[in-house]
């Protein structure tokens, strides 16, 4: 997995093409703002790490749509900044969970810091970003199913449930810039919880998942991802099929590791990892 060892204690922003952008939460996790002619949607909003606000309004100045691909605090950790988001309520336990703990902010920063962005003073440097509050008050959402659509003018989000890392994860689909952010879907390291009995179920449901977003991949060349290098090749999710596949079928079986946050059974194939026992 991919370690950047950048000095500056900054949020990133990387421009994808001519009206979608990339903005790295200090390479802790991902999130992207799409304008259209009418709104801009902002995908995912990072751990909460600062007013991200900020970052977006140095981008366009449109009104914002914010969409969250599931209900983990790394990806609605920002929502402070905004009035309401767009959610699967299939994720509506883990939202209210992770969002209201600041205290889980700052362990999710002591624990993915040293891993994602080492540097000395780099967890005081984001400890010192996060709210005040001890509890944050939860904010509203409006429920998403696979079939909705988000117009942004000119520019439609197509919204497909990818359950398996979460139970509400969904993809949007972007026909007309062939763009497809996938949160947490895929990655080059993709965790599925391990729960007492196993989690035989969850794969089967992820695998399922990862089938749908191929059998799209005539509509997309290109993944915007949740968390490392935010842009990958559709063919990456052809790799997930197939490990997944594999895992299920028992021509492949993981080892129990030990690395950094991550804790539990794990595949390797072809450039990428599925945790499939993990336990963080």
């Amino acid at each position: 997995m991919a370690v950047n060892t950048t000095p500056k204690i900054e949020k990133q922003i990387t421009q994808i093409n001519e009206n979608t952008w990339n903005i790295s939460d200090y390479f802790l996790d991902n999130y992207y703002v799409a304008v259209g002619d009418e709104y801009a949607a902002l995908i995912d909003t990072g751990a909460g790490i600062g007013n991200i606000i900020d970052d977006v309004r140095k981008i366009t100045d449109k009104p914002i749509k914010v969409l969250l691909t599931h209900g983990h605090l790394d990806h609605l950790g920002g929502m402070y900044a905004f009035d309401e988001a767009y959610m699967h309520e299939r994720d509506d336990q883990l939202y209210q969970e992770h969002y209201p703990s600041v205290a889980m902010r700052k362990w999710y920063i002591e624990t993915r810091v040293p891993i994602r962005f080492p540097g000395e003073g780099h967890i005081e440097a984001l400890v010192e970003q996060l709210p005040e509050e001890k509890d944050l008050t939860l904010f509203p959402y409006i429920p998403i199913k696979e079939g909705d659509t988000i117009d942004l003018g000119n520019r439609i989000l197509e919204i497909y449930e990818t359950p398996g890392h979460s139970p509400g994860h969904v993809s949007y689909l972007d026909r007309t810039n062939r763009l497809l952010f996938s949160g947490d879907t895929i990655n080059d390291s993709i965790i599925i919880f391990n729960k007492e009995g196993g989690n035989r179920e969850e794969l089967e449901i992820y695998s399922h998942s990862i089938k749908k977003l191929w059998d799209l991949s005539d509509a997309y060349d290109t993944l915007l991802v949740g968390h490392e290098n935010p842009v990958m090749h559709k063919e990456v999710v052809k790799d997930y099929l197939e490990l997944t596949a594999g895992i299920l079928e028992g021509t492949l079986t993981g080892q129990y590791e030990e690395i950094g946050f991550r804790k539990g059974e794990v595949v390797r194939q072809n450039g990428i990892e599925l945790w499939y026992k993990c336990d963080a």
